[in-house]
């Protein structure tokens, strides 16, 4: 895929579930590598060469479709304006621990938010959210959730 229309593609994917200003990605140098997208402050050094490239992995192509990372929700952070679930402390335990919880936005991915900060990538599907969060990364948080 030509770089112009792989920037278009994940312009227009963050722009319109998200609400992600399309500006945040000015500058940024988007590569995609497997089905991996990638996104760095600049482009390959001529002189290395790496097995993956550099910068945040920022999207993994599904048979579903664009599933961002978490890594990158976290970074995008209060610039996320849509398909947000805001999550109480007892709803954040539960969907940490696999549960699904009722939601209303429309199918597709979400950031899973808590005290307005996102903490992960989440999946709705008829009516119904779940975390897609590393387990590693939800371990770290029932850690920090069991301290409060």
């Amino acid at each position: 895929m030509s770089n112009d229309r792989l920037r278009e593609e994940i312009l227009g994917f963050f722009a319109d579930r998200f609400g992600v200003s399309r500006s945040i990605f000015d500058g940024l140098h988007l590569d995609e590598h497997g089905d991996d997208i990638w996104a760095a402050s600049d482009g390959p050094h001529p002189n290395l060469s790496a097995r993956r490239p550099a910068g945040l992995r920022i999207l993994r192509r599904t048979p579903k479709g664009l599933k961002p990372t978490s890594s990158f929700l976290i970074l995008l952070g209060s610039r996320v304006l849509r398909a947000r679930v805001e999550l109480q402390i007892n709803d954040l335990e539960s969907i940490l621990l696999g549960r699904r919880l009722t939601t209303s936005l429309s199918d597709g991915h979400a950031a899973l938010s808590y005290r307005g900060d996102i903490v992960g990538c989440g999946h709705v599907r008829n009516g119904e959210v779940q975390a897609l969060i590393p387990t590693g990364r939800r371990r770290e948080l029932l850690e920090a959730l069991a301290e409060e």
